[in-house]
């Protein structure tokens, strides 16, 4: 039975605060065009398309009241 390799460990003391983490950068997301979407464009869109499903509800809800006979 062979013994095991022993593996190398880097050395830590050599790069000041290399454990400490280092702060993310936001990511940039890309549109089919490759044009750069801001944070602004994605809120106003979330904003648009969550009135749009507000909407359709209170509309089918409304169009229910109309239809309803009883």
């Amino acid at each position: 039975m062979e013994p095991a390799k022993k593996v190398e460990q880097p050395r830590t003391w050599d790069s000041p605060s290399s454990s400490a983490p280092k702060p993310r950068q936001p990511e940039r997301m890309y549109g089919e065009s490759g044009r750069e979407i801001k944070p602004w464009e994605i809120t106003v869109g979330k904003i648009i398309f969550y009135l749009t499903v507000a909407t359709a509800l209170w509309f089918f809800y409304w169009l229910n009241g109309i239809q309803c006979p009883c």
